[in-house]
């Protein structure tokens, strides 16, 4: 069920938010809707408004990067922040041997099955954009001689 990657998403925002009533304190809604946002038994998904403020605070689009690639999308950030070179390739680097490992782990039984695709389509859409960054990083170190990563 396509719902399920963005109530896994949803939860672990809340998660890194600081819980239920840390999310509360600061969205429009309440405990009990974004317990019921977070839960598959629920028919409940969280909004795209309430989706935006509480990835705002994760610093990180984890719950829109999920309805992004429910869509067959994968979102890229339009500016990047400041940083060292050399950290922007050990995030990719990361990222590329956490999706490795999650994709050995799903290729385990021969066949990758519906959430195992949606996380390593989340996975993916992070790799991409720790990629994306780094390139961008070398691509100023490449050109701009003055510069040091």
């Amino acid at each position: 069920m396509t719902t399920h990657a963005i109530k896994t998403a949803t939860q672990a925002v809340i998660r890194a938010v600081g819980g239920v009533d840390a999310a509360a304190s600061f969205v429009r809604v309440g405990r009990s809707q974004l317990s019921d946002y977070q839960n598959r038994h629920s028919q409940s998904v969280v909004p795209v408004d309430v989706a935006i403020e509480m990835d705002r605070c994760a610093q990180e689009p984890i719950i829109l990067a999920a309805m992004a690639a429910i869509e067959g999308f994968a979102l890229l950030p339009i500016e990047f922040g400041e940083g060292c070179a050399a950290t922007a390739m050990g995030d990719v680097a990361a990222s590329a041997s956490g999706t490795m490992t999650a994709a050995l782990r799903a290729l385990a039984d021969g066949k990758i099955d519906r959430s195992e695709a949606q996380d390593l389509s989340l996975r993916l859409s992070h790799l991409i954009r720790h990629s994306t960054d780094a390139l961008q990083k070398m691509q100023a170190l490449a050109f701009c001689a003055d510069e040091e990563g």
